[in-house]
């Protein structure tokens, strides 16, 4: 069987309002030449269901998978890259939708660049439950960095993971996915961009739903979000003077957010970087974190902040 050229990952939680959508929008795919592997992760509503319903219509060769207990988006995206047998890897959620050209105009960008380049990204268009459009992720007249990127990606993790078409050859090259964090882009895109390059096709190729149950919003996920992204920064310390500092100052920022929600993990964070480089100013911070209550006022002052940024941002 020749193997297709671009393998397609859907994983699918609690996704029942969206992933007709979804899926639709999969099966109005110019482009013919690729696969689909939807892992539902242990949804407790009629995903799965609606996922069996799309099946026979599936326009191209579709495998599901359903996982017997919730394993999270970094262990499922392993239990299907081993069974991709495409050149290029895509990613889905089941509450997005890809526009109809999405991987054809990709595919054909990637068709023009050498093997130094491992990752294809676009633009993509934030929306709201209603499918609403709230704007895109790139704003007009300010084109993303691209090429080399690890530095700009130490120091924000800008890259719309949904539209990111990657060699798979490259992510097993590196590992695969961390099945110990709680979310797997920032890991994924620094262990590449430290090797490859990173290319920009202009557009928005992809719909972003943006959910207050997602693990991006959701406060419940907050101090997992926060302890994630100061390990990963952590691990890349020691790799280059000019981003030191940065990853220093990154971590313990999330150190001081994750210790608002959980006191537990914020301080570990916060002791890790100290570890790392301790200095008068981190002692202090760890003994202020200490302090009984010191997490609920570290709640009140990044509430009000963002709060604040937000309004900015909306000017």
């Amino acid at each position: 069987m020749t193997a297709p050229a671009i393998s397609l990952v859907v994983h699918a939680y609690n996704h029942e309002r969206f992933v007709d959508e979804c899926l639709a929008s999969i099966s109005k795919q110019t482009f013919a030449d690729f696969e689909v592997l939807v892992v539902d992760d242990c949804s407790s509503d009629r995903t799965a269901e609606r996922i069996r319903a799309w099946l026979p219509s599936a326009p191209v060769e579709t495998r599901m998978y359903v996982n017997e207990r919730n394993l999270g988006i970094c262990a499922s995206r392993n239990r299907a890259l081993s069974r991709c047998r495409g050149e290029f890897v895509a990613g889905l959620s089941g509450d997005d939708f890809y526009e109809p050209d999405k991987l054809e105009r990709q595919y054909r960008f990637f068709e023009q660049l050498d093997e130094t380049t491992v990752a294809v990204f676009s633009n993509m268009r934030e929306i709201d439950e209603h499918g609403r459009p709230l704007g895109p992720w790139f704003r007009p007249g300010k084109p993303p960095a691209e090429g080399r990127i690890f530095e700009q990606l130490v120091r924000h993790n800008y890259l719309p993971a949904p539209t990111v078409l990657t060699r798979r050859a490259a992510i097993e090259e590196v590992g695969g996915y961390d099945e110990t964090l709680s979310y797997e882009d920032l890991d994924m895109w620094l262990k590449l961009a430290d090797r490859y390059e990173f290319r920009y096709l202009p557009g928005e190729l992809v719909n972003y739903r943006i959910l207050g149950s997602s693990l991006s919003r959701n406060p419940a996920y907050a101090a997992a979000r926060h302890e994630t992204r100061a390990r990963v920064l952590l691990r890349w310390y020691g790799r280059d003077p000019r981003t030191d500092a940065v990853i220093l100052s990154r971590a313990w920022k999330n150190g001081r957010r994750a210790l608002a929600a959980d006191r537990r993990r914020g301080r570990r964070i916060l002791r890790d970087v100290f570890n790392v480089r301790p200095s008068v100013g981190r002692r202090v911070g760890l003994a202020l974190a200490a302090v009984p209550g010191a997490g609920t006022a570290f709640a009140g002052v990044f509430s009000v902040s963002d709060r604040l940024r937000r309004a900015w941002r909306a000017r």
